[in-house]
């Protein structure tokens, strides 16, 4: 008898992106501080090329390949990058991120509502991985207001 937690992904459920065949994704990343300071809108279709485009140091925009197994947040650490996080256990927003484009799964969402999942492509970095070839994501989002607000409000 086994029990299930209601926001953990059961072992079966991960599918076959776990397995040791599957190269890694490719994601691109980009601070959400940099749209703040350049008035750009995160619903923005052209928002990663303008990024591209726009001459940003490594630590604001860039690329890495993540190991469809590992986290965008441990992924992140291990390219010496240094994304916000706090809890690392998905109970809290200081890792959140934004999914532009790709397939990206959290493995555990303790705080996240699944409207905040499904209709503003959330994800919490420490828990979440890539499922599709090429992931885009909008890190540190604990500086949207919404985000920030739900971070302080919640609990």
């Amino acid at each position: 008898m086994g029990i299930e937690l209601p926001a953990v992904r059961p072992e079966a459920e991960k599918g076959a992106n776990e397995s040791e065949d599957v190269p890694p994704s490719k994601v691109v990343y980009l601070n959400y501080r940099v749209l703040e300071s350049r008035g750009w809108d995160i619903n923005d279709e052209d928002l990663f090329e303008k990024a591209a485009e726009a001459d940003l140091p490594e630590h604001q925009y860039g690329v890495m390949e993540v190991d469809r197994t590992e986290s965008l947040l441990r992924s992140a650490e291990d390219n010496g990058l240094k994304w916000p996080f706090q809890c690392r256990s998905s109970t809290c927003a200081m890792c959140a991120g934004v999914l532009k484009d790709g397939e990206a799964e959290m493995d555990m969402n303790l705080f996240l509502e699944d409207e905040e999942v499904e209709e503003m492509d959330l994800r919490l970095t420490c828990t979440c991985s890539p499922e599709s070839d090429e992931v885009h994501i909008v890190f540190n989002c604990i500086q949207m207001p919404y985000v920030y607000d739900i971070s302080q409000n919640r609990g």
